[in-house]
Protein backbone atom coordinates (compact mmCIF):
# COMPACT_ATOMS: atom_id res chain seq x y z
CA UNK A 1 0.00 0.00 0.00
CA UNK A 2 1.24 3.59 -1.24
CA UNK A 3 0.96 6.47 1.92
CA UNK A 4 0.30 9.78 0.64
CA UNK A 5 2.92 12.57 0.86
CA UNK A 6 2.51 16.65 0.31
CA UNK A 7 6.13 15.39 -1.89
CA UNK A 8 5.00 14.29 -4.78
CA UNK A 9 8.46 13.16 -5.41
CA UNK A 10 8.21 11.23 -2.54
CA UNK A 11 6.90 7.47 -1.75
CA UNK A 12 5.99 5.69 1.48
CA UNK A 13 5.55 2.03 0.97
CA UNK A 14 5.52 -0.84 4.37
CA UNK A 15 9.03 -1.50 4.51
CA UNK A 16 10.36 -5.36 4.42
CA UNK A 17 13.30 -7.17 5.74
CA UNK A 18 15.25 -6.68 2.37
CA UNK A 19 15.27 -3.08 2.97
CA UNK A 20 17.22 -3.11 6.36
CA UNK A 21 20.52 -2.45 4.57
CA UNK A 22 19.13 0.86 3.58
CA UNK A 23 17.12 1.71 6.86
CA UNK A 24 20.92 0.95 8.56
CA UNK A 25 22.28 3.90 6.61
CA UNK A 26 19.15 6.01 7.10
CA UNK A 27 20.23 5.60 10.77
CA UNK A 28 23.73 5.99 10.55
CA UNK A 29 23.22 9.16 8.89
CA UNK A 30 20.62 10.16 11.19
CA UNK A 31 21.76 9.84 14.76
CA UNK A 32 24.94 10.21 16.28
CA UNK A 33 26.39 6.70 17.16
CA UNK A 34 26.05 6.55 20.82
CA UNK A 35 22.09 6.92 19.88
CA UNK A 36 21.85 4.99 16.95
CA UNK A 37 19.35 1.49 16.79
CA UNK A 38 21.41 -1.78 16.25
CA UNK A 39 20.83 -3.64 13.10
CA UNK A 40 19.47 -6.39 15.58
CA UNK A 41 17.00 -3.61 17.02
CA UNK A 42 15.75 -2.80 13.62
CA UNK A 43 15.39 -6.35 12.59
CA UNK A 44 13.21 -6.87 15.50
CA UNK A 45 11.28 -3.74 14.55
CA UNK A 46 10.92 -5.37 11.06
CA UNK A 47 9.83 -8.82 12.32
CA UNK A 48 7.26 -7.58 15.26
CA UNK A 49 3.54 -7.82 15.58
CA UNK A 50 1.74 -5.00 15.55
CA UNK A 51 4.38 -3.37 14.12
CA UNK A 52 4.58 -0.91 11.01
CA UNK A 53 7.53 0.33 9.40
CA UNK A 54 7.14 2.56 6.46
CA UNK A 55 9.98 3.95 3.75
CA UNK A 56 9.80 7.17 2.39
CA UNK A 57 11.60 6.57 -1.03
CA UNK A 58 12.21 9.13 -3.19
CA UNK A 59 15.06 8.02 -5.94
CA UNK A 60 16.34 6.17 -2.55
CA UNK A 61 15.16 5.66 1.36
CA UNK A 62 15.13 9.43 2.80
CA UNK A 63 13.22 8.36 6.29
CA UNK A 64 11.90 5.59 8.25
CA UNK A 65 9.04 5.41 10.78
CA UNK A 66 9.12 2.73 13.05
CA UNK A 67 5.08 2.35 14.90
CA UNK A 68 3.92 -0.56 17.30
CA UNK A 69 -0.03 -0.22 18.00
CA UNK A 70 -1.69 -1.82 20.79
CA UNK A 71 -5.47 -1.26 19.90
CA UNK A 72 -6.27 1.99 19.96
CA UNK A 73 -2.77 3.62 21.25
CA UNK A 74 -0.02 3.97 18.70
CA UNK A 75 3.78 3.97 20.15
CA UNK A 76 6.33 6.03 18.07
CA UNK A 77 9.36 4.01 18.24
CA UNK A 78 11.46 5.58 15.96
CA UNK A 79 11.75 8.45 12.90
CA UNK A 80 14.56 8.99 10.73
CA UNK A 81 15.02 11.21 7.68
CA UNK A 82 18.40 11.71 6.10
CA UNK A 83 19.94 14.80 7.08
CA UNK A 84 19.92 16.51 3.63
CA UNK A 85 15.92 15.58 3.54
CA UNK A 86 15.37 17.37 6.71
CA UNK A 87 12.79 20.36 6.99
CA UNK A 88 10.47 19.42 3.60
CA UNK A 89 7.76 17.64 5.94
CA UNK A 90 8.80 14.11 5.36
CA UNK A 91 8.57 13.18 8.66
CA UNK A 92 5.13 14.37 9.50
CA UNK A 93 4.06 12.75 6.22
CA UNK A 94 5.68 9.60 7.72
CA UNK A 95 4.09 10.62 10.98
CA UNK A 96 0.77 11.02 9.56
CA UNK A 97 1.07 7.77 7.09
CA UNK A 98 1.69 5.34 10.12
CA UNK A 99 -1.32 6.31 12.33
CA UNK A 100 -4.87 5.13 12.27
CA UNK A 101 -5.34 4.85 16.46
CA UNK A 102 -6.83 7.42 18.48
CA UNK A 103 -3.65 8.08 20.57
CA UNK A 104 -0.05 8.38 20.36
CA UNK A 105 2.77 7.91 23.10
CA UNK A 106 6.68 8.27 22.05
CA UNK A 107 9.40 8.91 23.62
CA UNK A 108 12.54 11.27 22.47
CA UNK A 109 15.55 12.75 23.73
CA UNK A 110 15.68 15.68 25.81
CA UNK A 111 18.25 17.03 23.69
CA UNK A 112 17.03 16.54 19.83
CA UNK A 113 15.18 19.68 19.48
CA UNK A 114 14.27 19.43 15.67
CA UNK A 115 12.52 16.28 16.90
CA UNK A 116 10.56 17.83 19.79
CA UNK A 117 9.96 20.72 17.67
CA UNK A 118 7.98 18.30 15.26
CA UNK A 119 6.07 16.29 17.45
CA UNK A 120 4.87 19.90 19.20
CA UNK A 121 3.88 21.41 15.57
CA UNK A 122 1.51 18.31 15.35
CA UNK A 123 0.05 18.71 18.87
CA UNK A 124 2.17 16.48 20.84
CA UNK A 125 2.13 17.09 24.33
CA UNK A 126 4.67 16.43 27.35
CA UNK A 127 3.24 13.21 29.47
CA UNK A 128 6.02 12.76 31.80
CA UNK A 129 10.37 12.89 31.41
CA UNK A 130 12.59 9.55 31.74
CA UNK A 131 15.54 9.94 33.67
CA UNK A 132 18.37 8.18 32.01
CA UNK A 133 16.77 6.47 29.42
CA UNK A 134 19.26 6.57 26.88
CA UNK A 135 21.47 5.97 29.14
CA UNK A 136 23.65 8.04 32.18
CA UNK A 137 22.60 11.80 31.61
CA UNK A 138 20.46 11.03 28.29
CA UNK A 139 16.81 12.10 29.55
CA UNK A 140 13.55 11.21 27.36
CA UNK A 141 10.79 13.06 27.08
CA UNK A 142 7.44 11.31 27.18
CA UNK A 143 5.19 13.00 24.21
CA UNK A 144 1.24 11.79 23.87
CA UNK A 145 -1.19 13.03 20.97
CA UNK A 146 -4.54 12.95 22.77
CA UNK A 147 -7.09 14.26 20.19
CA UNK A 148 -6.36 11.98 17.07
CA UNK A 149 -9.74 13.14 15.87
CA UNK A 150 -8.92 16.57 15.11
CA UNK A 151 -5.35 15.91 13.58
CA UNK A 152 -5.63 16.19 10.16
CA UNK A 153 -6.76 19.62 10.42
CA UNK A 154 -3.86 20.60 12.76
CA UNK A 155 -1.71 18.99 10.13
CA UNK A 156 -2.65 20.74 7.35
CA UNK A 157 -2.45 24.04 9.44
CA UNK A 158 1.27 22.76 10.41
CA UNK A 159 2.21 21.78 7.17
CA UNK A 160 1.49 24.94 5.82
CA UNK A 161 3.71 27.10 8.47
CA UNK A 162 6.81 24.72 7.93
Amino acid sequence: MIHASRNPEISILAARLDDLHAIMLLEQSGFPADEQWSERSWRGELLAENGTILLARAQHPVGVISIKTLGELADLHRVVVEPRSRRRGIGADLVRAGLGVREVILDVAYRNEPAIALYQQLGFEQLSARQNYYGPGQHALILKLYELQTWPNRLARTTEEV
